[in-house]
């Protein structure tokens, strides 16, 4: 190539440099706006791999791969139910943070680090998987369990962990017409002592509504939502949002907060309603 052709090349890239850095700079800068999408459950994929089990996967599992991978550092939400005398066998896990929300029934745990309990409704159990940890969930009992399995992608740090297992049970008068945190960051030094805690910048908050009285969260600035209504039918308004989203059993909500964040009202739209969700950092999953 010529001096000439050379200096031509050189003009071209330095003027569309001129032109386009400004522009990517400006998208950049530009504050986030609010940004809201309902997961319908019938858009759910439903899993019946064998006669004991019926999962409704929210992302990517198990090789099936029609939907999305996950959304922010949650990778998995699995509403599963499980038939009695049967359940997961023993089996492995490394570098995840996984944790059960009892429905209905009775789950029983046991794992490699002598861990072992059943837990009912409303109860929360979790596991850093960290360097390795086998386990298995069972249902013994005589009546359908239903849970939903959700897995958190961890920090460097927690995926190098020695594994922990731990659970909370919780009575329905712990999160009735209020937000009770059941999972939180392990180094966040004013996360509420009623909830456990893992190695991740999330929140993991339930609340049980019989339609006296909404409860509200604040969305702060750069964070994200995943809401899950396990039970019922939900009213979810946000503050500058003209319609209010509506929410039926297994329907699941993200939210994006804009810069100024958002402030987000949930209303029970039947006479009994279960929802949990799941805030951290924003990012650009959809």
């Amino acid at each position: 190539m010529g001096l000439g052709n050379k200096i031509s090349v050189l003009y071209v890239v330095l003027t569309g440099l001129f032109v386009f850095l400004p522009i990517l700079y400006a998208m950049a800068a530009a504050p986030a706006s609010l940004w809201t999408s309902v997961v319908r459950a019938s858009a759910l994929h439903v899993s019946k791999p064998t006669w004991w089990l019926e999962s409704r996967f929210h992302f990517n599992f198990a090789g099936w791969s029609g939907g999305p991978d996950s959304f922010g550092v949650l990778r998995v939400v699995n509403d599963d139910l499980v038939q009695p005398h049967s359940g997961f066998g023993t089996h492995g896990h490394t570098s995840m943070e996984i944790f059960s929300f009892v429905l209905h029934g009775y789950l029983s745990h046991a794992d490699s680090m002598g861990s072992k309990e059943t837990l009912g409704r409303g109860a929360v159990q979790y596991m850093s998987a960290g360097r390795g940890v086998r386990h298995s969930e069972l249902n013994d009992r005589d009546e359908v369990v239903r849970f939903l399995q959700i897995w958190i992608e961890p920090t460097r740090e927690g995926a190098r962990c020695e594994p922990r297992y731990g659970s909370r049970e919780y009575t329905r008068a712990d999160r009735l017409n209020t937000l009770l945190p059941v999972i939180q960051n392990i180094h966040d030094p004013n996360a509420d002592e009623r909830s456990s805690r893992i190695h991740q910048d999330v929140n993991v908050i339930t609340s049980e509504l019989d339609g006296s009285s909404p409860v509200a969260y604040s969305l702060r600035p750069d964070r994200q939502m995943y809401l899950i209504c396990a039970e019922g039918d939900l009213n979810v308004k946000i503050a500058g949002k003209a319609d209010n989203i509506e929410l039926h059993e297994r329907d699941a909500l993200k939210v994006k907060a804009p810069a100024a964040g958002a402030e987000i009202e949930f209303t029970s739209a039947s006479p009994n309603s279960l929802l949990l969700f799941i805030e951290m950092a924003r990012n650009g999953d959809v």
